[in-house]
């Protein structure tokens, strides 16, 4: 894709799912990649970093992107993959299961850009893409303190696309669909509901991480150059019906 050879990335989340499958992706397209995760992951060869950090704690996410900006070089670019789910009734969930759920998600996404921004808008241009979801667009039973998460998460980039556009950074969220993670097995395994789940998706089948990752790399591509606080949705259909 245009623009990404020599793009300075940092991806959170990056140690599988996903943001792995981003990482690898970008490094594919020419991209400078630091990945980060609560314990530095592993990745393909031609990644330039390895950095480990719980992005809710806010010395650890100041010194995640400090270290990422000293190993790439500079830091143009985030990719924001970090978050983790609580499934069952909501009557049920604890207060903790609550809060972690909403600092990984929305803290972790703000510390990480609170961090990054400084530095972000000394630069002509710079790009931040967030991680909502479906859920972030539509109920999700079971999932309530995820979807109100990712959907705080869509509102904040709203937020700063529109603040700091006229400074020159693209700030998008990406709002997946089911993807094929392993996450998402163990989360099939425990639905009763599961083959319903499945054929409820208009495509008939969930994404790979390597097409969510395509969108993730577009995004922070010289091709998106007009995309700026959108909630750009790659869900084979789901929120269509």
């Amino acid at each position: 894709m245009r623009g990404l050879d020599g793009r300075r990335v940092l991806v959170t989340g990056a140690a599988g799912g996903i943001g792995a499958a981003v990482a690898e992706r970008l490094v594919a397209e020419g991209a400078l990649v630091a990945a980060a995760d609560l314990h530095p992951p592993g990745g393909p060869d031609g990644m330039t970093a390895h950095l480990g950090a719980d992005v809710t704690d806010p010395a650890d996410a100041a010194r995640l992107v400090t270290e990422a900006r000293e190993a790439l070089g500079g830091l143009d670019a985030l990719i924001l993959a970090a978050g983790i789910h609580y499934v069952g009734p909501t009557h049920e969930m604890s207060v903790q299961e609550f809060d972690r759920v909403v600092d990984v998600s929305l803290r972790g996404t703000w510390l990480c850009c609170r961090a990054a921004l400084p530095g972000l808008l000394e630069l002509t241009q710079s790009w931040i893409v967030t991680f909502g979801s479906t859920a972030a667009l539509v109920g999700a039973p079971r999932l309530a303190a995820y979807s109100a998460a990712k959907g705080a998460v869509l509102n904040f980039t709203k937020s700063i696309g529109a603040e700091y556009a006229r400074r020159g950074l693209h700030a998008n969220c990406l709002c997946p669909g089911a993807t094929e993670t392993p996450l998402l097995k163990r989360l099939m395994a425990d639905r009763p509901d599961a083959q319903q789940f499945r054929d409820a998706q208009p495509i008939g089948r969930f994404a790979t991480p390597e097409e969510i990752a395509g969108v993730a790399a577009y995004l922070i591509s010289d091709e998106a150059s007009f995309f700026v606080g959108s909630a750009v949705v790659c869900d084979g259909g789901f929120t269509a019906v």
